[in-house]
């Protein structure tokens, strides 16, 4: 009778080559920065990764070390190990299975980098660590599903412990550490919300993974599945020599790995293909330089080819390539990497020009007129989730402060002895949500081609920026004689981009009305940051009283805490002052639309 639980066979997966090679790269060298799966659901995502860790070899870890510290190398061990193994010399040890540690959206983050022991702090006067999902997924398989849904604040606490190899505990006045190296797989479908470009950085690969589409393919998944259903531990055997000999492979390339060279030609190459892809970011270089020696060590190989180097770029700089708002993903292949590499080859010295000055103080424009545009959206907001930064007085605490009732405790009573009274409530802050109101003038003074295509332009770039921070954005547009609500708040900026593409021109320039209305929207919304976005020529001939003046003495009544931004979309030796004059009226900026987009 069979006991042993079967995971399906690595070898048994069907297609998915290049998310396959992804993972066993990371299983090679985890210090490479994991990787970020695309895709939508139901594409063997999660049964690739189980059984990833299936075929990985055991570890050898500490007996009763909830770090899983190895039992003989003292920088894979947490402090107590090291101690004990100074003292003692040879630590007991044990083997356990690799296994997948699953982070669920709802983490918070004392249950992802761990918490004080209450018990052991107040009876024995210790500091002791609780451990959290670090500690387990050290020298394991570390698997976020949708983890572009997750805090951000959490994701970055992830890939710092990934990038160092330590996770570092700061609670109640207690600093601890303890080794966190493991394999990070993050996935996510983007129709849900994409990553900021910074957190999509720090994952070493990426890779799209799409459903296949060969009938032999299909067939094959469906036949595997059949077998695998009925009888898992006959199909396990049928794959058994597979298995082993992949187990084998990547055992010799993790033992083969410090041996492999990369040339400087090869180290160049690297170059010339990241800054051909005008990809800023230097982590870029060193995870491409990392990925492609642990190509070469899983081929048993000792010296890096340029084919190691072109598979590794695209992996590890798809999610790094720079994207227009809303445009498809360029794609990015062999065929592609060879043109960048000839024409950086035979590139000769370009010249500081004219253009190109323009073009970085357009540059500037941009992140000025961005930083007025997010003012305070997105400031901390005080809650029950997020980061703990001070302690309040509160004799029926959501979450106890420990450092701060034990200190009040000790003050009062001179010795540890918490009563009621000493409890501390943990303050925590989060980041707040934000709403754009993109208020866009399509009158006839607009309808000039130039001027509507770069504020619309101005405004898919907003989208872009909402979407990536997962904020609410509305569109209204007005024209004749009022404005018009084209989308509500919303997170679903698909709507928003098809309004902006149906987008209707013509008549007078409702500009002040228009403001009016858009304020009255934003005054009715709650638990946001609201910002509004005036895009206009400036062209008013349409007020609410007789003249701007008795309007713009209207607008003031309404709460000054709206952070207001003005995009002129005339040019500056054409434009009639108008909309600087209401700008004023607010203490709000005002750009040139052709000084930013």
């Amino acid at each position: 009778m069979h006991h042993k639980f079967v995971i399906f066979p690595f070898t048994a997966l069907v297609g998915q080559d290049s998310f396959k090679k992804a993972l066993l790269i990371n299983a090679v060298d985890p210090g490479i920065g994991g990787v970020l799966i695309k895709g939508d659901k139901g594409t063997g995502k999660s049964t690739a990764v189980r059984s990833l860790s299936h075929l990985l070899p055991s570890l050898e870890v500490v007996s009763e070390c909830p770090f899983n510290c190895h039992p003989r190398e003292l920088k894979l061990m947490c402090p107590d190990c090291q101690e004990k193994h100074k003292k003692n010399g040879k630590l007991p040890s044990q083997k356990k299975p690799m296994e997948i540690i699953d982070l669920p959206i709802s983490a918070t983050e004392d249950m992802v980098i761990g918490s004080i022991n209450i018990k052991k702090v107040l009876e024995e006067g210790n500091k002791a660590l609780e451990p959290g999902i670090l500690a387990r997924a050290n020298r394991n398989i570390l698997y976020i599903d949708e983890v572009n849904l997750l805090d951000e604040h959490l994701v970055n606490v992830l890939l710092d412990s990934a990038a160092m190899g330590v996770n570092i505990v700061e609670r109640e006045g207690i600093s601890i550490y303890h080794p966190s190296r493991f394999i990070l797989v993050g996935t996510m479908n983007p129709e849900e919300g994409e990553l900021r470009p910074q957190i999509m950085d720090r994952f070493g690969l990426s890779v799209d993974i799409q459903a296949l589409n060969t009938k032999k393919e299909r067939l094959k998944i469906m036949e595997y599945r059949r077998e695998f259903d009925t009888d898992p531990w006959l199909f396990e055997n049928r794959f058994l020599k597979k298995q082993k000999k992949l187990e084998e492979q990547i055992i010799q390339a993790k033992e083969q790995l410090p041996l492999v060279k990369i040339s400087e030609d090869m180290l160049e190459m690297i170059v010339d293909i990241t800054t051909g892809l005008g990809i800023k970011t230097h982590r870029a270089d060193i995870v491409m330089e990392k990925t492609s020696r642990a190509l070469a060590a899983l081929d048993g190989r000792k010296d890096v080819t340029a084919e190691d180097v072109k598979e590794a770029a695209i992996m590890a700089l798809k999610h790094r390539m720079k994207q227009l708002p809303f445009e498809k993903e360029e794609e990015l292949n062999l065929k592609t990497l060879e043109q960048i590499i000839q024409q950086q080859n035979h590139q000769k010295e370009e010249i500081f020009d004219f253009e190109k000055k323009k073009r970085i103080k357009k540059d500037i424009n941009q992140k000025k007129a961005f930083s007025a545009i997010q003012g305070k959206s997105n400031s901390p907001v005080v809650g029950d989730r997020g980061k703990y930064i001070k302690a309040r007085e509160n004799s029926k605490p959501t979450s106890v402060a420990i450092d701060a009732t034990i200190k009040k405790a000790i003050r009062e009573n001179g010795k540890l002895e918490v009563l009621p009274e000493h409890l501390m409530e943990k303050v925590r802050v989060s980041r707040g949500d934000a709403l754009y109101l993109i208020l866009l003038d399509s009158s006839s003074s607009m309808g000039l081609e130039k001027k509507i295509r770069l504020a619309k332009s101005l405004s898919w770039l907003l989208l872009k920026e909402s979407y990536e921070k997962k904020n609410k954005i509305a569109l209204m547009a007005f024209r004749g004689d009022e404005a018009q609500l084209l989308s509500a708040p919303t997170r679903d900026v698909q709507r928003i981009e098809e309004a902006l593409e149906k987008l209707p021109t013509g008549g007078k320039t409702p500009l002040t009305p228009a403001i009016y209305q858009a304020l009255e929207i934003l005054q009715d919304e709650k638990n946001v940051t609201p910002t509004l976005v005036v895009i206009s020529d400036g062209r008013c001939n349409v007020f609410m009283e007789s003249n701007l003046e008795e309007d713009l003495r209207k607008l003031s009544q309404f709460n000054k805490n709206i952070n207001m931004v003005f995009v002129n979309a005339e040019t500056k030796n054409r434009s009639m002052g108008i909309l600087e004059e209401v700008a004023d009226c607010f203490l709000s900026p005002c750009f040139y639309l052709e000084e930013i987009i």
